[in-house]
Protein backbone atom coordinates (compact mmCIF):
# COMPACT_ATOMS: atom_id res chain seq x y z
CA UNK A 1 0.00 0.00 0.00
CA UNK A 2 1.64 3.22 -1.18
CA UNK A 3 1.44 6.47 0.72
CA UNK A 4 0.11 9.41 -1.27
CA UNK A 5 0.31 12.81 0.46
CA UNK A 6 -2.74 15.01 0.31
CA UNK A 7 -1.67 18.29 -1.25
CA UNK A 8 -4.79 20.09 0.00
CA UNK A 9 -3.87 19.49 3.64
CA UNK A 10 -0.27 20.67 3.31
CA UNK A 11 0.56 24.06 4.79
CA UNK A 12 1.13 26.78 2.28
CA UNK A 13 4.72 27.33 3.48
CA UNK A 14 5.67 23.80 2.35
CA UNK A 15 4.67 24.70 -1.20
CA UNK A 16 6.12 28.21 -1.23
CA UNK A 17 9.56 27.61 0.27
CA UNK A 18 10.73 25.50 -2.74
CA UNK A 19 9.50 28.27 -5.03
CA UNK A 20 11.44 30.84 -3.02
CA UNK A 21 14.55 28.66 -3.15
CA UNK A 22 14.18 28.35 -6.92
CA UNK A 23 13.74 32.11 -7.29
CA UNK A 24 16.84 32.76 -5.18
CA UNK A 25 18.86 30.30 -7.26
CA UNK A 26 17.59 31.97 -10.43
CA UNK A 27 18.64 35.42 -9.22
CA UNK A 28 22.03 34.12 -8.09
CA UNK A 29 22.74 32.44 -11.42
CA UNK A 30 21.52 35.50 -13.33
CA UNK A 31 23.82 37.89 -11.48
CA UNK A 32 26.54 35.26 -10.96
CA UNK A 33 28.69 37.26 -8.50
CA UNK A 34 31.27 34.41 -8.34
CA UNK A 35 33.01 32.82 -11.29
CA UNK A 36 31.59 34.96 -14.07
CA UNK A 37 32.88 33.45 -17.34
CA UNK A 38 35.06 35.52 -19.63
CA UNK A 39 34.18 35.87 -23.31
CA UNK A 40 35.93 33.43 -25.59
CA UNK A 41 38.80 34.36 -27.89
CA UNK A 42 36.60 34.74 -30.97
CA UNK A 43 34.34 37.26 -29.20
CA UNK A 44 37.31 39.25 -27.88
CA UNK A 45 38.89 39.37 -31.35
CA UNK A 46 35.59 40.48 -32.84
CA UNK A 47 35.48 43.41 -30.39
CA UNK A 48 38.89 44.54 -31.62
CA UNK A 49 37.63 44.77 -35.22
CA UNK A 50 36.29 48.28 -35.94
CA UNK A 51 33.94 47.12 -38.71
CA UNK A 52 32.46 44.46 -36.47
CA UNK A 53 31.84 46.98 -33.71
CA UNK A 54 30.14 49.36 -36.14
CA UNK A 55 27.92 46.59 -37.51
CA UNK A 56 27.03 45.47 -33.98
CA UNK A 57 26.01 49.00 -33.01
CA UNK A 58 23.97 49.53 -36.16
CA UNK A 59 22.31 46.12 -35.97
CA UNK A 60 19.21 46.53 -33.85
CA UNK A 61 18.23 42.85 -34.01
CA UNK A 62 20.80 41.68 -31.52
CA UNK A 63 19.45 40.85 -28.08
CA UNK A 64 20.94 41.50 -24.68
CA UNK A 65 21.68 38.28 -22.75
CA UNK A 66 19.72 37.69 -19.57
CA UNK A 67 21.91 35.04 -17.97
CA UNK A 68 25.63 35.35 -17.41
CA UNK A 69 26.15 31.60 -17.87
CA UNK A 70 26.07 30.47 -21.50
CA UNK A 71 24.32 27.15 -20.91
CA UNK A 72 21.61 28.85 -18.87
CA UNK A 73 21.21 31.44 -21.61
CA UNK A 74 20.92 28.65 -24.16
CA UNK A 75 18.38 26.64 -22.14
CA UNK A 76 16.18 29.18 -20.33
CA UNK A 77 16.35 32.14 -22.72
CA UNK A 78 14.26 30.43 -25.46
CA UNK A 79 11.63 29.54 -22.84
CA UNK A 80 11.30 33.15 -21.70
CA UNK A 81 11.25 34.40 -25.30
CA UNK A 82 8.58 31.88 -26.26
CA UNK A 83 6.54 32.81 -23.19
CA UNK A 84 6.82 36.49 -24.04
CA UNK A 85 5.91 35.87 -27.67
CA UNK A 86 2.87 33.85 -26.59
CA UNK A 87 1.68 36.55 -24.19
CA UNK A 88 2.23 39.23 -26.81
CA UNK A 89 0.27 37.25 -29.40
CA UNK A 90 -2.63 36.85 -26.99
CA UNK A 91 -2.64 40.53 -26.10
CA UNK A 92 -2.40 41.49 -29.78
CA UNK A 93 -5.84 39.97 -30.30
CA UNK A 94 -7.18 42.78 -28.09
CA UNK A 95 -4.91 45.48 -29.54
CA UNK A 96 -2.52 45.48 -26.57
CA UNK A 97 0.57 43.99 -28.21
CA UNK A 98 2.41 47.29 -28.57
CA UNK A 99 3.19 46.91 -32.27
CA UNK A 100 5.74 49.12 -33.98
CA UNK A 101 5.41 51.83 -31.33
CA UNK A 102 6.72 49.47 -28.65
CA UNK A 103 9.53 48.27 -30.90
CA UNK A 104 10.61 51.84 -31.59
CA UNK A 105 10.60 52.68 -27.89
CA UNK A 106 12.69 49.61 -27.11
CA UNK A 107 15.22 50.45 -29.82
CA UNK A 108 15.67 53.91 -28.34
CA UNK A 109 15.49 53.31 -24.58
CA UNK A 110 16.58 49.67 -24.29
CA UNK A 111 18.69 48.70 -27.30
CA UNK A 112 19.21 44.97 -27.62
CA UNK A 113 15.84 44.10 -26.02
CA UNK A 114 13.16 42.91 -28.43
CA UNK A 115 9.41 42.80 -27.85
CA UNK A 116 9.36 39.06 -27.03
CA UNK A 117 11.97 39.49 -24.29
CA UNK A 118 10.12 42.56 -22.98
CA UNK A 119 6.83 40.66 -22.63
CA UNK A 120 8.72 37.76 -21.07
CA UNK A 121 10.02 40.12 -18.41
CA UNK A 122 6.51 41.49 -17.87
CA UNK A 123 5.09 37.99 -17.43
CA UNK A 124 7.79 36.87 -14.98
CA UNK A 125 7.45 40.03 -12.88
CA UNK A 126 3.68 39.62 -12.95
CA UNK A 127 3.96 36.07 -11.60
CA UNK A 128 6.35 37.27 -8.88
CA UNK A 129 3.83 39.97 -7.90
CA UNK A 130 1.06 37.36 -7.94
CA UNK A 131 2.95 35.18 -5.47
CA UNK A 132 3.88 38.04 -3.13
CA UNK A 133 0.68 38.16 -1.07
CA UNK A 134 0.32 34.36 -0.69
CA UNK A 135 3.91 34.38 0.54
CA UNK A 136 3.09 37.06 3.11
CA UNK A 137 0.09 35.06 4.26
CA UNK A 138 2.18 31.90 4.66
CA UNK A 139 4.71 33.84 6.73
CA UNK A 140 1.98 35.21 8.97
CA UNK A 141 2.41 38.78 7.75
CA UNK A 142 -1.25 39.79 7.43
CA UNK A 143 -1.93 42.65 9.87
CA UNK A 144 -5.44 43.23 8.49
CA UNK A 145 -6.40 39.60 8.08
CA UNK A 146 -5.74 37.16 5.22
CA UNK A 147 -4.94 38.89 1.96
CA UNK A 148 -7.99 38.65 -0.36
CA UNK A 149 -7.79 37.50 -3.95
CA UNK A 150 -8.11 41.02 -5.34
CA UNK A 151 -4.76 41.91 -3.73
CA UNK A 152 -3.22 39.02 -5.64
CA UNK A 153 -4.61 40.50 -8.86
CA UNK A 154 -3.21 43.92 -7.95
CA UNK A 155 0.23 42.37 -7.32
CA UNK A 156 0.12 40.66 -10.71
CA UNK A 157 -0.97 43.86 -12.44
CA UNK A 158 1.74 45.97 -10.82
CA UNK A 159 4.43 43.42 -11.65
CA UNK A 160 3.18 43.12 -15.22
CA UNK A 161 3.15 46.91 -15.66
CA UNK A 162 6.53 47.57 -13.99
CA UNK A 163 8.60 47.19 -17.22
CA UNK A 164 6.27 49.65 -18.97
CA UNK A 165 6.80 52.21 -16.21
CA UNK A 166 10.56 51.74 -16.38
CA UNK A 167 10.50 52.10 -20.17
CA UNK A 168 8.50 55.34 -19.99
CA UNK A 169 10.83 56.67 -17.29
CA UNK A 170 13.83 56.07 -19.55
CA UNK A 171 12.10 57.72 -22.49
CA UNK A 172 11.20 60.81 -20.45
CA UNK A 173 14.77 61.07 -19.13
CA UNK A 174 16.09 60.75 -22.69
CA UNK A 175 13.77 63.50 -23.95
CA UNK A 176 14.95 65.81 -21.18
CA UNK A 177 18.60 65.08 -22.01
CA UNK A 178 18.03 65.81 -25.71
CA UNK A 179 16.24 69.08 -24.94
CA UNK A 180 19.06 70.18 -22.62
CA UNK A 181 21.93 69.14 -24.92
CA UNK A 182 20.57 70.37 -28.24
CA UNK A 183 21.37 74.13 -27.87
CA UNK A 184 25.03 73.39 -27.11
CA UNK A 185 25.24 70.94 -30.01
CA UNK A 186 23.76 73.54 -32.37
CA UNK A 187 26.33 76.09 -31.20
CA UNK A 188 29.09 73.59 -31.99
CA UNK A 189 27.60 73.00 -35.45
CA UNK A 190 27.40 76.76 -36.05
CA UNK A 191 31.04 77.27 -35.08
CA UNK A 192 32.17 74.37 -37.27
CA UNK A 193 30.24 75.61 -40.31
CA UNK A 194 31.42 79.19 -39.72
CA UNK A 195 34.97 77.85 -40.05
CA UNK A 196 34.19 76.74 -43.60
CA UNK A 197 33.17 73.10 -43.10
CA UNK A 198 30.32 71.55 -45.01
CA UNK A 199 27.30 70.22 -43.15
CA UNK A 200 28.47 66.60 -43.39
CA UNK A 201 31.93 67.52 -42.12
CA UNK A 202 30.48 69.63 -39.31
CA UNK A 203 28.24 66.73 -38.22
CA UNK A 204 31.22 64.37 -38.20
CA UNK A 205 33.29 66.84 -36.15
CA UNK A 206 30.52 67.43 -33.59
CA UNK A 207 29.86 63.70 -33.35
CA UNK A 208 33.55 63.08 -32.65
CA UNK A 209 34.02 65.92 -30.16
CA UNK A 210 30.60 66.06 -28.50
CA UNK A 211 29.18 64.01 -25.65
CA UNK A 212 25.70 62.97 -24.69
CA UNK A 213 22.61 61.56 -26.40
CA UNK A 214 22.55 63.97 -29.36
CA UNK A 215 26.26 63.44 -30.06
CA UNK A 216 25.69 59.67 -30.11
CA UNK A 217 22.82 60.15 -32.55
CA UNK A 218 25.13 62.18 -34.78
CA UNK A 219 27.67 59.37 -34.56
CA UNK A 220 24.96 57.01 -35.74
CA UNK A 221 24.26 59.31 -38.72
CA UNK A 222 27.95 59.52 -39.64
CA UNK A 223 28.35 55.73 -39.50
CA UNK A 224 25.28 55.17 -41.65
CA UNK A 225 26.59 57.59 -44.28
CA UNK A 226 30.10 56.07 -44.10
CA UNK A 227 28.70 52.58 -44.72
CA UNK A 228 26.48 53.86 -47.53
CA UNK A 229 23.27 52.78 -45.84
CA UNK A 230 21.55 56.17 -46.00
CA UNK A 231 22.07 59.62 -47.40
CA UNK A 232 22.29 62.65 -45.11
CA UNK A 233 18.64 63.57 -45.62
CA UNK A 234 17.44 60.02 -44.97
CA UNK A 235 19.66 59.67 -41.90
CA UNK A 236 18.31 62.91 -40.41
CA UNK A 237 14.70 61.82 -40.99
CA UNK A 238 15.43 58.41 -39.44
CA UNK A 239 17.01 60.08 -36.40
CA UNK A 240 13.94 62.30 -35.87
CA UNK A 241 11.53 59.37 -36.22
CA UNK A 242 13.64 57.14 -34.00
CA UNK A 243 13.76 59.56 -31.07
CA UNK A 244 10.35 61.27 -31.44
CA UNK A 245 11.51 64.35 -29.51
CA UNK A 246 9.66 67.54 -30.61
CA UNK A 247 12.76 69.77 -30.33
CA UNK A 248 14.88 67.36 -32.35
CA UNK A 249 12.15 66.88 -34.95
CA UNK A 250 11.80 70.66 -35.37
CA UNK A 251 15.56 71.05 -35.72
CA UNK A 252 15.74 68.34 -38.38
CA UNK A 253 12.82 69.86 -40.31
CA UNK A 254 14.36 73.35 -40.38
CA UNK A 255 17.80 71.96 -41.25
CA UNK A 256 16.48 69.85 -44.12
CA UNK A 257 14.43 72.77 -45.48
CA UNK A 258 17.38 75.16 -45.38
CA UNK A 259 19.74 72.58 -46.87
CA UNK A 260 17.35 71.70 -49.71
CA UNK A 261 16.40 75.30 -50.60
CA UNK A 262 19.94 76.68 -50.45
CA UNK A 263 19.21 78.97 -47.48
CA UNK A 264 22.28 79.71 -45.32
CA UNK A 265 22.35 76.91 -42.79
CA UNK A 266 24.30 78.97 -40.25
CA UNK A 267 21.46 81.46 -39.85
CA UNK A 268 19.00 78.60 -39.41
CA UNK A 269 21.21 77.04 -36.76
CA UNK A 270 21.51 80.33 -34.89
CA UNK A 271 17.74 80.84 -34.91
CA UNK A 272 17.10 77.30 -33.73
CA UNK A 273 19.75 77.60 -31.02
CA UNK A 274 18.21 80.78 -29.61
CA UNK A 275 14.71 79.28 -29.63
CA UNK A 276 15.86 76.07 -27.93
CA UNK A 277 17.89 77.98 -25.37
CA UNK A 278 14.80 80.02 -24.46
CA UNK A 279 12.79 76.81 -24.10
CA UNK A 280 15.56 75.41 -21.90
CA UNK A 281 15.51 78.51 -19.69
CA UNK A 282 11.71 78.31 -19.31
CA UNK A 283 11.94 74.62 -18.46
CA UNK A 284 14.58 75.25 -15.79
CA UNK A 285 12.41 77.96 -14.23
CA UNK A 286 9.40 75.63 -14.23
CA UNK A 287 11.38 72.81 -12.64
CA UNK A 288 12.66 75.23 -10.00
CA UNK A 289 9.10 76.24 -9.16
CA UNK A 290 8.02 72.61 -8.89
CA UNK A 291 11.01 71.83 -6.67
CA UNK A 292 10.06 74.61 -4.25
CA UNK A 293 6.53 73.18 -3.97
CA UNK A 294 7.87 69.64 -3.44
CA UNK A 295 10.09 70.91 -0.63
CA UNK A 296 7.09 72.08 1.42
CA UNK A 297 6.16 68.59 2.55
CA UNK A 298 9.54 67.51 4.01
CA UNK A 299 10.05 70.97 5.52
CA UNK A 300 6.65 70.90 7.23
CA UNK A 301 7.00 67.28 8.33
CA UNK A 302 10.61 67.06 9.48
CA UNK A 303 12.21 70.50 9.87
CA UNK A 304 9.48 72.68 11.42
CA UNK A 305 8.61 70.28 14.29
CA UNK A 306 12.28 70.00 15.24
CA UNK A 307 12.63 73.78 15.06
CA UNK A 308 9.61 74.26 17.33
CA UNK A 309 11.00 71.75 19.82
CA UNK A 310 14.39 73.48 19.88
CA UNK A 311 12.84 76.92 20.36
CA UNK A 312 9.99 76.07 22.72
CA UNK A 313 11.53 73.35 24.90
CA UNK A 314 13.83 75.73 26.86
CA UNK A 315 10.95 78.15 27.43
CA UNK A 316 8.67 75.33 28.65
CA UNK A 317 11.30 73.99 31.02
CA UNK A 318 11.94 77.45 32.38
CA UNK A 319 8.21 78.05 32.89
CA UNK A 320 7.86 74.74 34.75
CA UNK A 321 10.84 75.60 36.94
CA UNK A 322 9.33 78.97 37.89
CA UNK A 323 5.91 77.43 38.56
CA UNK A 324 7.26 75.12 41.28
Amino acid sequence: MSFQPDVTTMPLAVLLWPLLFGLGAYLFLTAQPIGRPKPDLVERLRRLDVDERVRAELDQKGTTPIFAVRWLEAILRPILDDLGQLVRSLLSLFGLGGGQVLERKLRVARPGVDAAQFFGEKTVLGLIGLGLFPLLSSLGLHPFGPWPLWTWAIGFGMGFAAPDWELERRLVARRVEVAMELPTILDMLTIAMSAGLALEQALALVARQGQGVVAREFQHIVREMALGQRSLDEALVAMAERNAVPQLTSFVGHLRGAYAQGIPVIQTLLTQSEALREQKRVRIVEEGGKASVRMLFPVALFILPVLFVVLLAPAIFEFLRLAR
